[in-house]
């Protein structure tokens, strides 16, 4: 039988491990972990359509009141 202390310090690293591996998201793998000031880092932003262009100057001027 394990002494009351190894126990102890065996479920604490149990824990601990239980902690460390649940923090591990696959989304958060990859992602930029330093950075240069004043440059993005990041993926480029994709192109919008002529047509999501027009929605976007429509629905600007539908809230300007124009």
């Amino acid at each position: 039988m394990l002494h009351p202390i190894r126990k102890l310090t065996f479920l604490t690293g149990l824990v601990a491990l239980a902690l460390t591996l649940g923090a591990c998201d696959p989304e958060e793998q990859g992602r930029i972990l330093q950075y240069e000031k004043g440059t993005y880092l990041g993926q480029p932003d994709d192109e919008l359509s002529p047509e999501a262009r027009e929605a976007i100057r429509n629905r600007g001027r539908l809230q300007r009141g124009v």
